[in-house]
């Protein structure tokens, strides 16, 4: 593993493809529970690196990381579609979603969440601020399409300690 400069852009490149085409997994708590994603946002706040992760309430990684203020986001390579597709539609609560997928995970070295090994690249993350979708705020039609259950997303701001590929 090397790790690598935020503006690697090989690596940001690939994760912004990655979460347009399968996505990517969020991995919380100190046990790894991954979760996919489709959705995230790689860039500058407050002068400092950060990847934004979008995190409903009702998934069990919402606790995990409201818990620990820590996530990694693991960058896939077209192989794990299967992992992604259990990682997207099982519960961390009902399941061990990395012995389920056969992967496995290493420590990382910023955050007490682990990575996972089989991933092409990582990043380490800290959050430094939460803000809530507010639908009073938001398009009706992204509304319409995406909330029709009310289910709003909390937005997650992890500062980038960390990037690495694998």
């Amino acid at each position: 593993m090397k790790a690598a400069e935020f503006t690697d852009i090989d690596i940001m490149r690939q994760c912004i493809q990655r979460l347009g085409d399968g996505g990517v997994f969020l991995v919380s708590g100190t046990q790894a529970n991954p979760m996919t994603i489709g959705w995230g946002v790689i860039g500058r706040v407050w002068g400092r690196p950060v990847f934004q992760v979008l995190v409903r309430p009702s998934r069990h990684s919402f606790s995990l990381v409201e818990a620990l203020g820590e996530f990694t986001v693991c960058i896939p390579d077209a192989n794990h579609k299967q992992a992604l597709a259990l990682c997207g539609s099982r519960s961390g609560r009902e399941l061990n979603k990395i012995e389920a997928c056969g992967l496995s995970v290493s420590r990382s070295a910023h955050v007490g969440v682990p990575f996972i090994t089989e991933c092409v690249a990582h990043y380490e993350c800290r959050v430094i601020h939460v803000n809530d979708v507010v639908n009073a705020a938001l398009d009706p039609q992204i509304v319409a399409d995406s909330y029709p259950a009310g289910d709003f997303h909390r937005v997650y701001f992890g500062e980038i300690l960390g990037v690495y590929r694998h």
